[in-house]
Formats: C-alpha cells, structure tokens, sequence
C-alpha cells in the first residue's frame, strides 16, 4: 500500500484505497492504527506532499462533524466550515470534516478533484479530514449511519450539515429526519446545527449545480462569485509529448481529470507549484489539439518566464480569464503566431489588472 522515498518517510501510492482515510491537517501526529476491520491512517498534510509514518494511538477527542460532499468547496460550505470552528473554539471540541473519497454520482461532473478539495480544506483551521469509503456505508440506515460511525467509531458529539443534506440507504435521511432520531433514537445524545442557505447577488441560492453551468459555459466570473475563489486545476505535471517545447512554448502537462471544464481554448492563469512560494503567470490550454493531436484531450500550461525542471511537481492553476477559442489550424506557423499572439494578449492583461499576485 506504501511506496517509500525520500529519507524513509512514507507516501500513499497514488491508487491506494482502503476503507477510508482519516487526515490529519494540523496535528503533528502521523498514526496509522489497525484496528478489526479497517486501518485509520491520519495524515500531516503539507503543501509539499502527505508524508506518514506509523506508531500506535487512540483517538477519544469529542469532535464536531462537519458533513457534505463540498463539491467546489463554495461560499455556502466556507459559512458551514466557519460556524462549526466557532463552536468549536467555544465547546474546546476538535473539528472534522466527513466527506467520501470519492462520490459517485459526481464522479464525472465534479468542480474538484479530491486532491483539489483537499487543497482547500488545508487552508481552513480544521482539525481533521476522514474520508470515507461511499460503498462501505451506502446501505446503512441513518440510525445505523449515525449511531456506528459517527458516535461510535469516530466520537462525535455535535453534526454540522447544510440545509439540504442527506445520508443513509437511498438519501432516505435528511436534516428533518436527523433531528427526529437524535431526540427520539439517540435520547438527544449528540446535537445537530443545520446551516440555511446563503445567496447570491441574485437573492439566488448558492449550489454545486449552479456553479457547475457556469463553469461549463466559461462564465468564470460568476462562477467566482458564487465559489468565492478562483476555479482551478490541481495535478502532477507528467511527461507530454513535448510538442510545445519545439514551437518555443514549453509547457507543463497535467492529466485530463473527470470534471467540469469551462469551454476549450486558451486561458490566463495563476500557476502555483508546491514547495515554491511564488506565484507565477501562465497561459494554459484546455482541449484536443487540432492542429498537433487530433483528438486527445489535455491540459497544459505555458509559465511566462519560466525555465525550470518542474516534472513530477504538483502544481494549482487558478484560471482567471479566456484568451481565446481552440482552432485547427493548416500549418503549424499559423499556431505559433496565434500562440504568441495570446502571450502578448495576456501580458498585457497581466500588466492591466493581474499584476500584482499579492
């Protein structure tokens, strides 16, 4: 399940799955324990990487949990995130967020990646992260969801949840549902805080699906407003065909994820790589190279002014704005004036407005 590098420290194959995950964000203990059905291995999570090594411990801190799938990681679950770490400084309880590592549903029309939430999760002053594993408990019934994982296995003591949550068999639990149990099931053993929505500049409610259609049709600024950060792609750079490098724009090439992608073309981005505190300008595309790879789907970004031996690295690009539509073109001259013709567009919307990356 490991494969070790760098001075012996631990680091989770990229395929590894278990039963579930249980990060640990903050926290200086590294733990992997097993226990009789599953391995619960908290994380120190850097920027850098997720390093682990294993020791023995037992977790009985009483914690708040914070439960939904976050796709996007948007404004209305950052007010979920902020009023659970509020009671939680209030009640001295650890705050965990429970979410799966992978949903199904949204499997292929995502805003982020796992890796991409965990990013944003990172950011926020939680305690914990446990991912669990969606087949494990699809069919247990919200009296089993809540009594056997979260108040047994994982100590929870009060839940945090959005207005439109749902759990257990079917989706048959719900935040109405929830309460009933807790006061009628559970003898109000644990407590539940249900945050309402939170609207837009439209008196519109703020969601994952809304977002996603923006998104889809490159409306990047509102779906800024709605996310309240900037979209973005997280990956490793890995080896491309090198293509760019011969037209005299190398660039860094990521995996084409399953998720939701504004329209294809070229866009101006941030480009920030792990281990550099930098933040450094780009143009990227997204789409099938018509002109040079017919067909194939990719994601590559052109760092201006850049030089560096970056394979291997993982990077974030914050896409900010389009440049321009993808266009097959006859010969390869043509795509490189019209490259060099959207770096100089860029640079100047650089010097206009994204300048200073402070």
């Amino acid at each position: 399940l490991l494969s070790k590098k760098n001075n012996n420290k631990y680091i989770p194959k990229r395929d590894l799955r278990i039963p579930f995950f249980f990060y640990s964000l903050y926290n200086n203990d590294k733990v992997m324990t097993n226990t009789k059905k599953y391995y619960i291995i908290w994380y120190n999570f850097k920027k850098v990487g997720i390093y682990m090594q294993i020791i023995s411990s037992d977790n009985i801190e009483q914690k708040i949990a914070i439960l939904g799938n976050f796709d996007g990681v948007h404004l209305g679950h950052q007010r979920l995130f902020n009023e659970a770490i509020k009671r939680a400084k209030e009640k001295g309880y650890k705050t965990m967020i429970y979410t799966f590592y992978e949903y199904p549903a949204k499997v292929d029309n995502r805003i982020t990646t796992l890796s991409e939430k965990i990013d944003f999760f990172s950011e926020l002053p939680i305690d914990y992260l446990y991912l669990d594993d969606f087949y494990e408990i699809k069919d247990l019934t919200p009296v089993e969801f809540l009594k056997n994982i979260l108040i047994e296995k994982l100590n929870v003591v009060e839940i945090f949840c959005g207005f439109n949550y749902t759990f257990g068999i079917n989706k048959s639990g719900t935040v109405d549902t929830l309460k009933e149990i807790i006061a009628n099931e559970l003898n109000n053993e644990i407590t539940v805080s249900v945050i309402d929505s939170v609207k837009d500049s439209e008196d519109k409610v703020i969601s994952s699906t809304r977002i996603r259609e923006y998104i889809m049709n490159t409306d990047l600024q509102k779906a800024k407003e709605l996310l309240g950060h900037n979209s973005i792609i997280l990956g490793e750079v890995i080896h491309g065909k090198k293509i760019g490098r011969t037209l005299g724009f190398p660039t860094a090439n990521l995996k084409f994820e399953n998720k939701v992608y504004p329209s294809y073309g070229a866009y101006g981005v941030y480009v920030h790589i792990f281990g550099d505190s930098n933040i450094y300008h780009g143009v990227m595309n997204i789409g099938t190279n018509p002109t040079l790879k017919p067909g194939e789907l990719s994601v590559e970004v052109h760092i201006l002014d850049f030089n560096k031996d970056i394979y291997g690295k993982t990077i974030k690009i914050e896409i900010l704005e389009k440049i321009s539509d993808e266009i097959k073109f006859t010969t390869v001259e043509d795509l490189i004036e019209k490259i060099n013709n959207d770096v100089k567009l860029w640079r100047k919307r650089i010097d206009e407005k994204y300048g200073n990356t402070n």
